[in-house]
């Protein structure tokens, strides 16, 4: 299967434990996802950042770092929320 280009990426699933309107994401602990992104924009690429979840999965705030990903949406069973982050990171 041939590689895709980093910048051409359009969009990416991020998986997750737990997420917040701001985008926060409680990941799996070992920072892959945050890694992959931060390579992808250092060669150019900002995909947009998509998160499935289930609504029990939604918090009021995730505890966040300067280098976590934040997610632009998340999609539930319910609702699709565009996370107020902005596009300021």
């Amino acid at each position: 299967m041939p590689e895709v280009p980093g910048p051409r990426l359009a969009a990416l699933l991020v998986p997750g434990l737990a997420y917040d309107r701001a985008g926060g994401r409680l990941g799996y602990g070992a920072g892959y996802y945050d890694r992959f992104v931060e390579r992808l924009a250092e060669e150019g690429g900002r995909p947009l950042l998509v998160a499935p979840a289930f609504e029990m999965q939604l918090v009021d705030r995730v505890p966040a770092e300067a280098h976590d990903a934040r997610v632009h949406y998340i999609v539930t069973e319910a609702r699709i929320i565009e996370c107020s982050w902005g596009d300021s990171e």
